[in-house]
């Protein structure tokens, strides 16, 4: 019986109430990582990286250690044996062909799994694996002999390598051939090493996941809901559209921006036949954003048994007002996690609270609901409870509403982030804005062609145009109060929206004493504040006869569901611009910049 420990549970009085052996835990992360990365044709090398994430613990010093409790926390390396394994067994140096190219990927998977990604070139741009086939005192003849004694054998080993290296091959063929001919060597190299380094990310994330998820069920009797087939996330995905278009279906249809939206609507749900890839979303303020890209999203995921969708916002006001009308439309919340810094739920008991930490860690449910920060996190961040979600992106359906905020320092990362996910991970892709950066002309560009699921219709946009964009110069701040006062003659509400919190502040104090509800917005409040202010502020927009003055910063100008007679907007890029002058549903706005 092998007498090796992967894990040892002890009660508060330090007796020993449960073990594992490393064998065990290394065939059940396999198991488990393996399924992880099945959607995307990778379980064997899931499967591999798991057997050999834990062999360093095949030693006597990481067992006395362990049993013992010889040394803090991490005093005893056990992730370099099986990089060493790996390398010596299926690397050569300098790499000459694909299997080395694998190995080296299987190792940072294998070596990175509790500290994150590790270096694979020093500073001088040389191999970084070195030191871990040279570093001495870790047990690593021992730990070797004792895998392929207890866990598997030599022969078995090389068998799934070669299994694993017949899944990752294509892949890393279509890599080098994702930049396309055009590219100059420089940025085929740099594209191709990007590609590579998330390819690594996602077998990292697996081995993550299979380990964590192993420990849990095995030393913490953690129940994870099993995984749904095929079979059931269609009916799933039907049910779900089908009480959604039931109740689309229930919209008035009156109006001409009423029959609009329809259209819109409609056309969504056609588009969602279409093959997987990048779509863009791209229709007029005021067209149904929202509920369009739900509607394309749940067509989607059933025609193409899609794993889950993914709904990300850049700001939490937006969030949460996409999250109410998601959960309307869905019914179910048993379905839908929300993830962000501003979810605190105090009526939950401590299981919900577990349950709830647990989904966040893995992404597992059918809806995600979460910010753009968080999915920025997952793609690049390396924190490995970070990582740990990255092979959840595959197989999904991804809707980035407000995409043209992402920082334009990060595009080109991001632009090539979305390739990956389209071409290698399966997922299809959902550019959301009235305001779509353009991603295709920058320096690493979204692969085309980008298809529009509304494509543009001159009749159909005009039903929408009710702004009228001027330009009145420069102004002062005192100015432009005095500016805001003049337009209140002719106008019940106004908006101002300044670039940056110190302005608003002023704006704020120079009309405080005015003869109308004042209001103010910023990203300095808190959620419940933020929220209060806006019910009461629509509360107060809908009474006759009452002048309103709200003061913002640009946390109100991305898809914030309110309308305004007036608008000021302190000069900015004309897609802040185009963002202020979103019209309501029966407000003539007029924009000043």
């Amino acid at each position: 019986m092998e007498s090796y420990l992967a894990h040892i549970q002890r009660d508060p009085s330090d007796k020993i109430i449960a073990v594992q052996s490393v064998s065990e835990h290394c065939h059940n992360t396999a198991r488990y990582a393996a399924a992880a990365l099945e959607p995307v044709g990778l379980s064997a090398a899931g499967e591999a990286v798991g057997l050999l994430h834990d062999l360093g613990k095949y030693s006597e010093q990481f067992q006395d250690y362990i049993k013992d409790g010889a040394g803090t926390r991490g005093s005893v390396n056990h992730t370099f044996a099986g990089v060493r394994l790996l390398l010596e067994r299926y690397h050569h140096e300098p790499p000459e062909d694909l299997a080395d190219i694998a190995a080296e990927l299987l190792a940072l998977a294998v070596g990175g799994h509790h500290g994150g990604l590790f270096d694979c070139v020093d500073d001088q741009q040389k191999n970084g694996f070195r030191h871990r086939l040279t570093k001495k005192e870790i047990g690593y003849e021992e730990a070797k002999d004792n895998f392929f004694r207890f866990c598997i054998n030599q022969e078995e080993l090389d068998q799934r390598f070669q299994t694993a290296l017949k899944e990752l091959t294509p892949v890393l063929k279509y890599i080098c051939a994702m930049t396309g001919e055009e590219a100059s060597d420089e940025r085929y190299d740099q594209e191709t090493a990007f590609y590579s380094g998330l390819l690594a990310r996602l077998l990292l994330s697996a081995v993550i996941e299979g380990d964590r998820r192993d420990t849990a069920i095995s030393m913490n009797g953690v129940v994870f809901p099993p995984a749904r087939s095929g079979e059931e996330l269609e009916q799933m995905w039907f049910t779900l559209l089908t009480q959604t278009e039931e109740k689309l279906n229930t919209l008035p249809s009156k109006t001409p921006i009423d029959q609009a939206r329809r259209t819109i609507s409609n056309q969504c749900g056609q588009a969602a036949e279409q093959p997987g890839g990048v779509f863009r979303l791209n229709v007029p303020t005021g067209g149904g954003k929202t509920l369009s890209s739900l509607r394309f999203a749940l067509a989607h995921a059933r025609r193409h048994r899609k794993q889950r969708i993914i709904f990300t916002s850049p700001l939490l006001s937006i969030l949460d007002q996409n999250a109410k009308e998601i959960r309307k439309y869905i019914q179910d919340d048993s379905l839908i996690l929300e993830h962000h810094s501003n979810l605190v739920r105090t009526e939950e008991n401590s299981e919900q609270l577990d349950k709830r930490e647990l989904l966040t860690e893995t992404w597992e449910a059918p809806v995600i609901i979460t910010t753009l920060v968080q999915l920025l996190n997952t793609l690049f961040s390396g924190k490995t409870t970070c990582i740990r979600r990255f092979h959840s992106l595959c197989n999904s359906v991804i809707v980035i509403d407000e995409v043209q905020t992402v920082p334009s320092k990060m595009l080109s990362l991001f632009s090539l982030a979305v390739n990956f996910l389209a071409e290698i991970c399966g997922v299809t892709v959902v550019l959301c804005s009235a305001t779509q950066p353009c991603t295709e002309q920058i320096e690493h560009p979204i692969h085309g062609p980008i298809r529009d699921i509304v494509p543009y219709n001159p009749a159909l946009w005009q039903v929408f145009q009710r702004t009228d964009i001027q330009s009145v110069g420069s102004m002062s701040l005192e100015q432009i109060a005095g500016f805001t006062l003049e337009k209140l003659r002719s106008a019940d509400s106004l908006l101002i929206v300044c670039n940056t919190k110190a302005e608003a502040k002023s704006l704020h104090d120079l009309l405080k004493d005015g003869d109308f509800t004042l209001f103010s917005l910023s990203a300095d409040m808190c959620m419940a504040h933020r929220r209060d202010t806006l019910d009461k502020l629509k509360s107060t927009l809908g009474q006759s006869g009452q002048k309103v003055v709200c003061v913002s910063t640009q946390v109100i100008e991305a898809g914030v569901d309110i309308s305004f007679g007036c608008v000021i907007r302190l000069s900015a890029g004309m897609d802040s611009v185009v963002q202020a002058a979103r019209p309501g549903p029966v407000s003539w706005l007029r924009s000043i910049w």
